[in-house]
């Protein structure tokens, strides 16, 4: 179990990326990563398409935020995570409202493919920073089905590659929520109420 946590642990989403390829065999196990992840009712609606040509790889490029465009250009990996909502399994709450569950279960294959990556090796950094019908555009993606992350892939470059700005953020400590306000015991606590955010500035504050 420590293991995992490890690997977990060492996740971040760094900017620096070596242009070398990633080798098939190893890029094979990232989507494995995603395949095996659970899903409500085994629903399985997640996919992925990865930008191989040039052609894809500009077009999914230019579909990025400018400051994602910065750096992703350089991950020899971009691919986009995608759920089928018509593949749901929706639950039903006794007043009549409806719970899709489809962007939880992409939720989860995403995080198995971002630990798997870490564990041999390898950056993944997820972006929400893209423009949807430009990235379905770029890659011939239907309507209805959702794009919810653009994934940038592969092995770790020097930091000295990034502009200053970015540079800067490739090494900052990961402060996380104390679990004493993540997780409590048979009920809500305020504790829990305060966002990411404030407990970082209280942290600084060494409070």
């Amino acid at each position: 179990m420590a293991e995992i946590l490890e690997a977990l642990a060492l996740r971040r989403a760094r900017r620096a990326y070596d242009r070398r390829p990633v080798e098939p065999d190893v890029e094979e196990a990232l989507w494995e990563a995603v395949s095996i992840a659970p899903s409500h009712g085994n629903s399985q609606p997640t996919r992925v398409v990865v930008a191989r040509s040039p052609e894809r790889r500009a077009a999914l490029t230019g579909a990025l935020n400018e400051g994602n465009q910065k750096w992703a250009v350089a991950a020899p990996l971009l691919a986009a995570v995608l759920a089928v909502p018509a593949h749901d399994f929706p639950q039903t709450n006794s007043d009549g409202t409806v719970r899709h569950m489809w962007g939880f279960n992409a939720g989860i294959a995403t995080g198995n493919l971002l630990a798997q990556a870490t564990a041999m090796g390898l950056l993944a950094h997820p972006m929400a920073g893209f423009d949807e019908p430009a990235v379905r555009a770029a890659l011939g993606i239907p309507e209805e089905i959702r794009v919810l992350v653009v994934v940038a892939a592969g092995y770790p470059g020097a930091a000295e590659s990034l502009p200053e700005d970015l540079r800067k953020k490739e090494d900052i400590p990961q402060e996380r929520i104390p679990l004493t306000a993540l997780v409590t015991e048979d009920s809500w606590h305020e504790a829990q109420g305060i966002s990411a955010r404030e407990w970082r500035k209280r942290l600084a504050e060494g409070h």
